[in-house]
């Protein structure tokens, strides 16, 4: 385990998730948040298949139109 210094600063990923109702309004909430960008991405395709498993229609399926209900995409960010 890395010794945590106050001057140093630290990559982390935070996955986001986004929920588009039928009127298009979308909530945007913080799903997790990683020190590994492999495991942020593990966490994504989890969260992906679970909510086609629930029936969801996820950003970046085959929808009709573009149409989706649930999307989720990592983002890094550098924090003191």
């Amino acid at each position: 385990m890395e010794d945590f210094h106050p001057n140093n600063k630290m990559t982390v990923f935070v996955l986001i998730r986004e929920d588009q109702n039928e009127h298009g309004y979308v909530d945007t909430s913080i799903a997790g948040v990683f020190r590994q960008a492999g495991v942020a991405k593990e966490m994504e395709t989890l969260e992906r298949l679970h909510a086609r498993q629930d029936g969801l229609v996820v950003e970046d399926d085959d929808s009709p139109d573009g149409e989706w209900q649930v999307s989720w995409k990592v983002e890094e960010h550098t924090v003191d």
